[in-house]
């Protein structure tokens, strides 16, 4: 057989696959799981009611989730050899800069003597550290998302997930438990909580992403 026949014969019933991709039943499976966690041990909020008819915890919500999203846009493409990631970065970058921003101008809105109150909270001692327990809890279901995809960087891409975990959490945390509600408490205190779970997702990739 010749070289040319050979080739023929081996393309012949040959179908583009289609591009890897994260499992949407881990994802949700991580939404609940963190759910669950935060029930089991925080509690929800005394007046459950209030998710509904009160507009900062739904923009907290939107903050947090936008992460999450950006965040799982750009593991997908570290999964993804040779994919730029760009886009992605840049969304991140665009949604942490314009809560900053919102959050600044509230504070140089707010009489001088309330600034640091506004800022602080009641809550900030624990608010991170409470986002990066239910991302935890998150974290082995949004890893498991990602086990179709191949990344080349497992630290990078273990970052991206670790932030998606810290993003469904910190929704959770948000709209079912925490009281605080002004933009320069989400801005500042539930990102270093998202980062928290980044820097322990980078650190996991390292091993569980590895090929």
């Amino acid at each position: 057989m010749k070289t040319d026949d050979l080739i023929d014969a081996l393309a012949v019933g040959l179908e583009p696959t289609r591009p890897a991709r994260l499992d949407p039943r881990m994802l949700a499976l991580a939404a609940l799981a963190a759910t669950l966690a935060l029930v089991v041990v925080l509690g929800l909020r005394p007046h459950p009611g209030d998710i509904l008819t009160t507009p900062s915890i739904w923009l907290k919500g939107v903050y947090t989730v936008l992460i999450a999203g950006g965040a799982l846009w750009l593991a997908l493409r570290l999964g993804r050899p040779g994919a730029r990631t760009t886009a992605p970065a840049v969304f991140l970058s665009v949604v942490l800069g314009v809560a900053l921003l919102w959050g600044g101008v509230e504070l140089a809105m707010t009489p001088a003597g309330e600034r640091m109150a506004d800022w602080l909270g009641r809550t900030w001692t624990i608010c991170g550290r409470n986002i990066l327990m239910l991302s935890l809890a998150a974290g082995a279901p949004t890893f498991l998302s990602a086990r179709r995809l191949a990344p080349t960087r497992p630290a990078p891409a273990g970052l991206a997930l670790g932030l998606a975990a810290g993003g469904i959490a910190a929704t959770a945390y948000g709209v079912l438990h925490c009281p605080e509600a002004t933009a320069a408490f989400v801005a500042t205190w539930y990102t270093l909580g998202i980062a928290a779970a980044g820097a322990v997702g980078a650190l996991a990739g390292r091993f569980a992403l590895r090929w």
